[in-house]
């Protein structure tokens, strides 16, 4: 997707600031190229991109989800439902097979099914009457709870790194 179709999409979701749109999106562009740097990764067309897939890995369709300040601590975000309440990254009917995690010293691959099922087992039981619908949620308060930005119709959790590390397909380390 290019820079000004991401920056439209990401203001029209998020109501958020040039700069911060900005921001978000080199994340999500720096960790993809990094990505494609180490595995030699085919980046995906613009349909393809919609559908979850921003990489061909071999025979793997691959979501890279850029280091973001969570994935320092520890943390990674799953979501299950967008902003406009369609299909999130995570979702069942989400294309990408494999999620690649970018943290700072390498990248954690995860198989998406794998994912989605072990926030669902560690999770509350979701219903629509316990999402929190909250702005700013860190993580550690959203543990293993659904969330949604209020006046969004998102739905996502967080999990510990921890929690996923029997899952985890290849890990594949960054140089420093």
């Amino acid at each position: 997707m290019s820079s000004n179709s991401l920056n439209t999409y990401l203001k029209k979701g998020l109501s958020q600031s040039d700069d911060r749109t900005q921001h978000c999106i080199s994340i999500g562009q720096d960790g993809e190229e990094l990505f494609k740097t180490l595995t030699g990764a085919l980046k995906s067309e613009l349909e393809d991109d919609k559908k979850h897939i921003d990489f061909y890995w071999g025979d793997k369709l691959v979501d890279v989800k850029g280091l973001k300040p969570m994935h320092k601590h520890g943390y990674i975000l799953l979501e299950f439902l967008n902003v406009w309440g369609y299909q999130g990254w995570c979702a069942k009917e989400s294309k990408a097979e494999y999620i690649a995690f970018q943290f700072p010293d390498r990248f954690y691959v995860m198989e998406k099914d794998k994912l989605r099922l072990r926030a669902i087992e560690l999770c509350e039981q979701f219903t629509q009457e316990n999402i929190t619908r909250k702005n700013r949620v860190k993580p550690s308060q959203g543990l293993y709870k659904w969330i949604g930005r209020f006046g969004k119709q998102d739905v996502f959790t967080y999990l510990r790194i921890e929690d996923v590390q029997d899952i985890i397909f290849e890990e594949i380390l960054i140089d420093a």
